[in-house]
């Protein structure tokens, strides 16, 4: 297969973007809704004791905890006659996907949608991740000791760290990722280098007559 142009790459890339994320806002919570169960399931297993529910309400993925607040002090769903919920923001995550299919299909290669798929599989895992980091950072601001006081939480640093690598990181590097990997073998990037010119003027050799 011939390499892409450099020009022609960037130049689709222009053309594809705005309608991949058209796209991608139209049918946003068919997009999330697979990472958002996921992520529902991982948090109900790991923290019985903090999430009850996890829901989706068009593009935000709502967490019911397990427990109210009652005068300052957090406590049983059942005392506190009230129940914390909180509120992710999927597309802060999910904008990752967009991104790649317009870098995706600038590039022309065999078995494109195989490829694509894949790599959507990957980007789903990631966007998991975050999700789940991302509730455990809201979780830890709100509940503080009540949260820690679990076996099974890790340290509030850990957290913190994974959630701005998961959010800041992640959805705008991982899609770059993905497509240099799949796009590895077709020539392109020698292009983006530059090189010495071939067969340029030779400097004379001093014996020379």
């Amino acid at each position: 297969m011939k390499p892409p142009t450099v020009r022609r790459f960037f130049g689709f890339v222009v053309l594809l973007l705005p309608a991949a994320f058209i796209i991608w806002h139209a049918l946003g919570s068919v997009v999330a809704a697979p990472v958002v169960w996921v992520a529902g399931e991982l948090l109900q297993w790991w923290l019985p004791e903090m999430v009850s529910e996890v829901t989706l309400e068009g593009t935000r993925m709502i967490i019911s905890a397990a427990v109210g607040e009652l005068d300052g002090a957090i406590l049983p769903v059942s005392e506190a006659g009230n129940q914390l919920a909180f509120q992710l923001d999927t597309r802060t995550l999910t904008y990752s996907i967009p991104f790649y299919a317009a870098l995706h299909f600038a590039t022309p290669m065999e078995s494109t949608l195989e490829r694509f798929a894949r790599g959507l599989l990957i980007l789903w895992l990631l966007i998991v991740i975050g999700l789940v980091c991302t509730a455990l950072k809201d979780l830890m601001l709100t509940l503080g000791e009540t949260f820690f006081a679990l076996p099974t939480v890790p340290p509030a640093s850990a957290i913190a760290l994974t959630y701005q690598f998961s959010v800041l990181m992640v959805p705008p590097v991982a899609p770059v990722l993905l497509w240099a990997f799949e796009a590895r073998n077709l020539g392109f990037f020698p292009q983006l280098i530059d090189k010495p010119a071939q067969g340029g003027p030779q400097s004379e050799s001093p014996d020379a007559p």
